[in-house]
């Protein structure tokens, strides 16, 4: 199996959703994942860097007001995993947290 179809796989265990029909390719069914409150993107790449581009964000960003839910850009390089969420969600979801 390719390194990116098991990225995709295990972002949607560890995250506790399920992966989407056809890795995101229809337009009913955006993401590579989803749970309950995510839409997961998943990237990876044995490359030393990645290039984090404002296309893949808006995309990511409308995909998520599609189907409800908040972006959420899983990031696999060369086996180091970051997960970037917009700064807004972050916030919200950490408001909690944050004021402690």
């Amino acid at each position: 199996m390719e390194k990116w179809k098991k990225k995709e796989k295990k972002d949607a265990v560890d995250f506790g959703g399920k992966a989407q029909r056809g890795s995101g390719n229809q337009w009913f069914a955006p993401g590579d994942s989803k749970t309950h409150t995510w839409l997961i993107e998943s990237k990876q790449t044995s490359k030393k860097s990645y290039s984090l581009k404002k296309s893949v964000l808006d995309k990511l960003y409308e995909e998520a007001l599609f189907s409800k839910r908040l972006p959420l850009l899983s990031i696999d390089i060369d086996g180091i995993e970051v997960v970037t969420i917009f700064k807004e969600d972050f916030i919200n979801v950490m408001k909690d947290t944050l004021s402690k």
